[in-house]
């Protein structure tokens, strides 16, 4: 339903469109929204609902790309959301050509420096797990030997023979005994 259409309720959804599956990321919801503006680098986006389409809550809300609410405002005779145009770029047209003519080299150089620098976090979060796990051996280590010796005294204990001198008694009880005659019919 496009957005000035009656049937529109006000459900914005955000898809994550990148992969094979496009993923429902997350539902908004704008009442009488009239406009979507997403802003340059596609991070943001903007719902807005503009006077010449209702008389009443007119305003816009910020989006993340994402679908998050960051921001809402409402505004009386609110009519257009534009966002801020891109300054014009300090790079002359030559510039502008040579680094779409060494783009692949760029890419690859970046991708090299990404990985050094994922090399190096994982190299030190290996150093420290490295680190933990040298401690926890050399506390095993330790507690193991207190084990050995523990063992040895418990055996120690159970070899050492005591002579228990055992004397037998029998007790005997006597209980009430009662006879009864059985009567002749």
């Amino acid at each position: 339903a496009g957005l000035n259409n009656i049937s529109f309720d006000g459900v914005l959804e955000f898809w994550d469109i990148g992969s094979d599956t496009p993923t429902l990321m997350n539902d908004a919801h704008h009442f009488m929204v009239t406009n979507i503006a997403w802003d340059p680098t596609g991070r943001y986006v903007c719902s807005s609902n503009t006077y010449g389409g209702h008389s009443v809550e007119n305003g816009y809300m910020m989006w993340t790309f994402q679908g998050s609410k960051l921001f809402e405002s409402s505004l009386e005779s609110f009519v257009q959301f534009q966002w801020r145009p891109r300054p014009p770029s300090l790079l002359s047209e030559a510039h502008f050509k040579e680094i779409r003519k060494n783009m692949k080299s760029y890419t690859r150089d970046f991708e090299i420096k990404d990985k050094i620098s994922q090399s190096k976090a994982s190299k030190e979060l290996v150093e420290a797990r490295r680190s933990v796990y040298d401690e926890f051996m050399a506390y095993r280590r330790k507690k193991e030997k207190e084990l050995e010796v523990l063992k040895l005294q418990y055996s120690e204990l159970r070899t050492e023979t005591v002579e228990e001198e055992y004397v037998e008694e029998i007790i005997e009880f006597f209980m009430k005994e009662e006879v009864e005659a059985a009567s002749k019919e």
